[in-house]
């Protein structure tokens, strides 16, 4: 992950911006009192709560693990949409 300072970020915001979406790479912005932010592209930012939501319990995890065992095995089927 690229980190740039403030000022640097401030200066040249739509530029980051551009990049961050453009290379959906996320970018660590220092603050002079130490504190961090970090800039995603909303797109990341939706599959990191998705990804978040579906390994909150074991039960999911559980029948991700199962599903995922299935398909590695050969198991499933293909559906065009």
């Amino acid at each position: 992950m690229a980190s740039i300072n403030y000022t640097e970020f401030r200066q040249n915001l739509a530029t980051y911006l551009n990049k961050v979406e453009d290379d959906r790479i996320p970018l660590l912005v220092s603050r002079s009192n130490g504190r961090k932010i970090v800039v995603m592209s909303f797109d990341d930012y939706q599959t990191n709560e998705a990804t978040l939501h579906l390994t909150s319990s074991q039960e999911n995890i559980k029948v991700l693990n199962e599903a995922i065992a299935e398909l590695d095995a050969g198991g499933g089927y293909e559906v065009t949409i």
